[in-house]
């Protein structure tokens, strides 16, 4: 896979920016919400009922700071094949991560941890939680554009994810590590595309936006996509 950073689109990052780009243009969804009533069932091509879910207002915005270059997958199937580690689950929280210094002399990049309660595992080892490590936001009078607690508000508690990762392995220094973490806790990085949320019957890009003519959209949401992976052979298993 290859990942190639833009430049920096914010004028807000010329400070504490990630060695990706960071960018302004967005989905203009509002904050989250409390929970809304559940649509009505859908059905697939082959007829079959969609299992109603709860939907809930999601803010990406903090999520799509970062502009990636770098070649797409057409399908989820494609990039499970791909991804070391892919599972479903739900959002638990947001947590302070780690501040880095990455290659810049004084520099510092702050970012947010994601935990994800896993509820089903398709590939790779992984234990109950999960974090997942995402860029908090450009400096503004030497604190980051959004707040951890933007974050959780955006990406509220019991959000519905399934998850396209990576180990971590951004280079740099840890100035300071936010989270006291247990010793040895793998933290990953998700891949452009594999930030997906559910909202009702509707799927959701985290980190990228998602084209509503393409493969990585289902009439049943995420279970439907969760059904096409179990067919292409990625058996569901619980931690």
């Amino acid at each position: 896979m290859r990942l190639v950073v833009l430049p920096l689109l914010l004028a807000l990052t010329a400070c504490g920016a990630p060695a990706t780009a960071a960018r302004s243009t967005d989905a203009s969804a509002a904050p989250a919400s409390a929970l809304t009533s559940a649509p009505a069932p859908m059905k697939t091509e082959s007829g079959s009922e969609c299992a109603p879910a709860p939907s809930r207002k999601l803010n990406v915005r903090p999520l799509r700071q970062v502009a990636f270059d770098y070649d797409p997958f057409h399908s989820p199937e494609e990039l499970a094949a791909k991804a070391p580690l892919v599972v479903a689950g739900t959002v638990k929280d947001f947590v302070p991560g780690p501040v880095v210094e990455e290659g810049i002399p004084g520099d510092r990049t702050h970012y947010v941890l994601m935990p994800v309660r896993v509820t089903e595992r398709f590939k790779g080892k992984a234990a109950g939680l999960v974090h997942v490590k995402f860029f908090q936001g450009g400096l503004r009078d030497g604190k980051p554009i959004y707040s951890v607690a933007d974050f959780r508000r955006a990406v509220p508690e019991g959000t519905r994810i399934l998850l396209f990762a990576y180990p971590d392995t951004r280079e740099g220094t840890v100035i300071r590590n936010r989270t006291a973490l247990p010793a040895r806790t793998p933290i990953y990085a998700a891949h452009p595309q594999g930030v997906l949320l559910g909202s009702g019957l509707k799927v959701i890009g985290g980190t990228e936006e998602i084209d509503p003519d393409s493969r990585w959209v289902d009439p049943c949401g995420l279970d439907g996509i969760v059904t096409r992976l179990r067919a292409a052979g990625y058996r569901g298993t619980t931690p």
